[in-house]
């Protein structure tokens, strides 16, 4: 048996307290508390769902195939009834509508990569017209193929891609026939057990479960198939039709279903069934689920009162679990500066201290902050964005100033004028000659203006303005949330915008409203921390492209927090702020992981 050192190439050693940077699985001996410890990362117990950005065009019955990141969706019908050809890509933040059906059809399934997926059969009108035709998908447009040797609808399939998959159940009787593809022609091969319709499934044509159905009641039957046969094996804990399903026969899932009910989701261990999270929106969501695994999955569309267009992303139990850790403090305090570059390097900007103004400039590269050179003015409440070797920064100041200054990597150089002066706006871009600034006080400006390197142009306005608001992204994929109304009555917003480059759409609000928030990260993968809310904060929201959510809290709340910068919603730094009134250097570092120390007999 090989011993402690042979696996982790060192014997445990002694240390006073603990190591600086223990690794996973290492083990030391704790002098102080006489006790062996261990360090293990912090993650999830259990799985869970996320809201994503809606599909296009809400539908039910539509087919699925695909992963979380990169998934499609096809056909489907709506209120008439009418059936549909539509067909949409994912790739893991938004919906694109692509190339359409050949044939519209609903009650259909998927297998297959986004790039090289199969389905046949379905139904043409959405009342009963049973379809043999089998399409399939190259990454950009769809293809008729053979045709099923049974026309039938609101069947199952599984498989590995275009050229190998599996058909089985629908409507046509006796409900139980099974098809298998071999990328020219359908075989039939043996029958399922129990014939069903609205079924669902997940494998691949050679391992593959059948499982659920609709009989005379919602069936929990799940069936096993080994390339040759069907075997009944352990039923769902929650019998119910028009579910969907991912993953494969050792590791699976199941989601969905008639409301009531129709939020329950089943993880499959190859043995199994065990009840995990429920859907946020409980809905239908037949066979048009998409993922690999029972740990990563993604549901859309579907039916519970209403057609939907929601989408859901699971990630499975064992998910990191980010944290804030205290860092390394700034030289000079501050608060109401500006934060520009994405981590670990950035700069600190300028700002108010407990002497009042400063033009004070500190480069943090990823260790330590250095003093680097000032700004021409000093200011508050400003805007500032780029990176720590390319920056600008605007406005600011009471009375509010139109000032804009560029850095370079070692010196700030004065260059064109905002054509609004303000202060309390905020700012997003990639360096100082890309750029824009929006949002402000005098109260609630909607003014967006557009930097080009040269000059400023004003451009589409906020839908809501405030002041004081937290921002992420670049000059053509910009966010801007939270931020202070000025009434009456005065209220700190919750409202979160997206811009394209050319205007401002409202999306899913910050959980809680605040002003004078800490920000950063992308239109994609944002933070928003601390603030005024209106008390101030410690809270942390994670943004993913679509909603916020709640992580774990800063170890201090902080206000006034603008002095921060982030490349994502993984990594940040909250630096300097106004804790109880007074301004202070600190500064703490967000991980989207964190860990914990054990004593090795806990």
């Amino acid at each position: 048996m090989a011993d402690y050192k042979t696996i982790h190439g060192t014997l445990i050693r002694d240390y006073t307290t603990n190591p600086d940077n223990p690794i996973e699985g290492q083990v030391w001996y704790n002098e102080t508390d006489k006790v062996l410890k261990f360090q293990f990362p912090n993650v999830t117990t259990a799985g869970t769902w996320r809201t994503g950005n809606n599909v296009n065009l809400a539908r039910r019955d539509l087919g699925g195939t695909g992963i979380q990141t990169a998934a499609l969706i096809w056909g489907g019908y709506v209120a008439g009834p009418t059936v549909k050809n539509e067909t949409e890509s994912y790739n893991g933040t938004s919906w694109t509508e692509v190339n359409n059906l050949g044939t519209a059809r609903n009650g259909i399934w998927g297998a297959g990569p986004y790039t090289s997926a199969i389905f046949a059969g379905g139904d043409e009108n959405a009342a009963g017209s049973a379809s043999a035709k089998s399409e399939e998908w190259n990454g950009t447009s769809w293809t008729e193929t053979a045709d099923l040797n049974t026309a039938r609808y609101s069947l199952g399939g599984a498989g590995t891609n275009a050229e190998a998959a599996l058909c089985f159940g629908g409507t046509a009787s006796p409900k139980a026939q099974t098809e298998n593809w071999n990328g020219s022609s359908w075989t039939e091969v043996a029958d399922l057990n129990t014939g069903r319709h609205a079924v669902t499934g997940f494998g691949t044509e050679t391992a593959a479960l059948a499982t659920s159905g609709d009989g005379d009641t919602p069936r929990g039957l799940v069936e096993t198939w080994n390339g040759t046969s069907w075997s009944e094996t352990t039923d769902l804990t929650t019998g119910r039709a028009n579910l969907a399903s991912c993953g494969t026969v050792p590791a699976g899932m199941i989601f969905g279903g008639p409301v009531p009910g129709g939020g329950k989701t089943e993880l499959w261990n190859g043995s199994a069934w065990t009840e995990t999270t429920d859907f946020s929106t409980a809905r239908e969501v037949s066979n048009n689920g998409a993922g690999t695994t029972n740990s990563s999955a993604l549901a859309s569309a579907g039916f519970a009162s209403t057609y939907s267009a929601a989408t859901e992303e699971f990630t499975g139990a064992g998910a990191d679990i980010g944290a804030w850790a205290t860092g390394t403090a700034m030289n000079n305090a501050r608060k109401d500066g500006a934060g520009a570059g994405s981590y670990p390097a950035g700069l600190a900007i300028s700002g108010d201290s407990a002497t009042g103004q400063i033009a004070n400039v500190e480069s943090w590269d990823g260790s330590t902050w250095t003093e680097v050179g000032d700004v021409n003015t000093s200011r508050d409440a400003f805007a500032a964005s780029g990176t720590y070797t390319s920056a600008l920064a605007t406005g600011g100041n009471n009375p509010p100033i139109t000032n804009n200054e560029s850095w370079n990597g070692s010196a700030w150089t004065e260059v064109a004028d905002l054509n609004t002066g303000r202060r309390g706006l905020r700012g997003a871009g990639a360096d100082n000659t890309s750029a824009i600034v929006f949002g402000g006080f005098p109260p609630n400006v909607v003014d967006t203006e557009s930097w080009n390197g040269t000059s400023w142009t004003e451009v589409n306005n906020l839908n809501t303005g405030r002041q004081n608001a937290g921002s992420a992204g670049t000059k053509t994929a910009a966010l801007a949330f939270g931020g202070l109304i000025v009434g009456p009555p005065v209220v700190p917003t919750a409202v979160t915008e997206t811009w394209n480059g050319t205007s401002w759409t409202e999306v899913s609000d910050l959980n809680t409203g605040r002003d004078h928030l800490g920000s950063g990260g992308t239109q994609s993968g944002a933070l928003a921390f601390g603030g005024e809310a209106p008390s101030t904060t410690a809270a942390t929201e994670d943004w993913n492209g679509a909603t916020w959510s709640e992580v774990a809290d800063l170890n201090t709340a902080q206000s006034k927090l603008n002095t921060s910068f982030a490349g994502s919603n993984t990594a940040a730094i909250s630096a300097g702020g106004n804790p109880g009134g007074n301004d202070t250097a600190a500064v703490e570092e967000w991980s989207g992981s964190s860990t914990t120390i054990k004593v090795l007999t806990d």
